[in-house]
């Protein structure tokens, strides 16, 4: 009896970090990852890196060294993590950073905060009730401008602070200390949850919530959350992964983990 060996495509996604952060994104994608995935990492190396707004800024030169590095690797889609990367440079700028780093290499880019917005318009959002969780009333500000010029409309905003979870100052980016420091790669769950409960309250005719930042995995918590706020949960984990696997081609829908990517197509 003749055999044939049926070759699979290996899909090879590159994951681009920030500096000084245990990014957890690469083990995490592959949970839902087709199997024949393989994941490469960088992180970004800028010294001094303090994480504010205009060192995320000056961040580009760095984002096209490791978009660079990873496509000569031969990745197919590069995915970089975290907003403020994004939000600090306005929707129609950061459109054209991603356009530029991308350019007519093989390799697509996916900047977290780009993707959110064609996650938001995919399922028809207009309407956002924001959980800023530890964004600070100085980077939601930002975030609601981006927001905006994106073409949403706020209709609620909340951050851990606002609703009483945590005591901050607002003259950084971000709020939190302890189990709720944004720079640690445990995501505190009861805080994200309660966060978006409060906002859903808040404001029940918003079309969605968007959980921000992208410290705050909603992965396993998503399906349980949408169930009974009843309406679609977007967060930046899921909206990387939903963007890296359709510049795949996969068109097969994720379950068990949120609307969003239940709807890759």
């Amino acid at each position: 009896m003749n055999q044939f060996i049926i070759e699979q495509t290996v899909h090879k996604v590159g994951f681009i970090s920030p500096p000084d952060w245990f990014d957890i994104s690469p083990t995490e994608f592959m949970r839902i990852a087709p199997n024949n995935t393989i994941v490469m990492q960088t992180i970004m190396r800028q010294p001094d890196f303090n994480y504010s707004v205009q060192h995320f800024v000056n961040s580009v030169p760095e984002l096209i060294i490791c978009f660079n590095s990873l496509a000569a690797a031969g990745a197919d889609v590069v995915a970089q993590f975290g907003y403020p990367f994004s939000l600090v440079h306005g929707w129609e700028k950061a459109q054209q950073i991603q356009k530029n780093i991308d350019g007519n290499k093989e390799s697509h880019f996916i900047m977290m905060g780009v993707e959110i917005v064609y996650a938001l318009r995919h399922l028809n959002c207009k309407t956002i009730a924001v959980a800023s969780t530890y964004y600070s009333e100085k980077m939601a500000k930002i975030l609601h401008k981006y927001l905006i010029e994106a073409g949403f409309t706020i209709s609620q905003s909340e951050n851990w602070q606002s609703q009483g979870i945590v005591k901050g100052t607002n003259s950084g980016i971000f709020i939190g200390k302890g189990e709720l420091d944004p720079m640690d790669w445990q995501t505190p769950v009861h805080a994200v949850e309660k966060a978006v409960r409060n906002v859903s309250q808040n404001d029940p005719d918003a079309d969605c919530i968007l959980v921000t930042g992208g410290g705050m995995r909603l992965l396993d918590i998503v399906e349980k959350l949408e169930k009974e706020i009843g309406k679609p949960i977007i967060g930046g984990d899921l909206t990387l992964y939903w963007g890296i696997l359709r510049r795949l081609g996969i068109k097969e829908s994720v379950h068990g983990n949120g609307i969003l990517l239940a709807n890759l197509i």
